[in-house]
């Protein structure tokens, strides 16, 4: 698994190609999953020990901004498991067509490894800064502010959400490409709207 994980940065077409074809396609996305999984969750419990809470997005789900963090380190699993789900049925369903039939298992196991690579773009900003959070090395609450304010933290928040944006949108779309041979034009759109959908979904429960 590792292999195929890594090369997915380097040679996603051809990844997502041997994973659709895979006869463990189904397991190996689980695995995937786990990656992005096990990663912000370790991020809620460092923002935790930070004493962090959201400053300025008011979260949608009705907790109290000062429990919101300790709630996430729970809520995460869930809603990125419902969040790959939905997409994967939503993606496989729009972009079938009548005369191929494409396994199901392809369709989840491509999108699981899209999301996993993808939500790097987040990672590489928001885990490095929640460690330093509960190292004490920044304030996790100074920095909810600094990130939403004209800042250096802004600008680097926005180049890591905006190589977020456009890895899903290249990874969703790929996956529409490769494992269902549709063209460019309909697979960029139906990438775009599956990966709005995956984004509400997850903002519903995350933030």
């Amino acid at each position: 698994m590792p292999s195929i994980y890594f090369r997915a940065f380097t040679s996603p077409a051809t990844v997502i190609r041997t994973l659709a074809d895979h006869p463990q396609a189904a397991n190996l996305g689980i695995r995937f999953m786990l990656i992005p999984i096990i990663a912000y969750t370790m991020m809620y419990v460092f923002l935790v020990i930070g004493n962090g809470a959201p400053s300025v997005f008011t979260p949608w789900l009705n907790i109290p901004k000062e429990d919101y963090y300790w709630w996430n380190r729970f809520l995460l699993a869930p809603s990125m498991l419902l969040a790959w789900a939905a997409v994967s049925v939503f993606i496989h369903f729009l972009a079938r067509s009548a005369d191929k039939k494409i396994s199901f298992d392809s369709t989840f196991a491509a999108i699981g490894l899209s999301i996993s690579v993808a939500m790097w773009g987040g990672l590489i900003h928001d885990l490095p800064m929640s460690f330093f959070s509960a190292t004490g090395v920044i304030d996790a609450r100074q920095h909810e502010i600094d990130m939403n304010s004209p800042t250096i933290w802004r600008t680097l928040l926005w180049i890591a959400y905006s190589i977020y944006l456009l890895a899903f949108l290249f990874y969703f779309s790929l996956s529409v490409r490769v494992v269902h041979g549709r063209s460019w034009l309909l697979s960029i759109v139906t990438g775009l709207c599956g990966f709005i959908l995956f984004q509400l979904i997850f903002l519903v429960f995350n933030r």
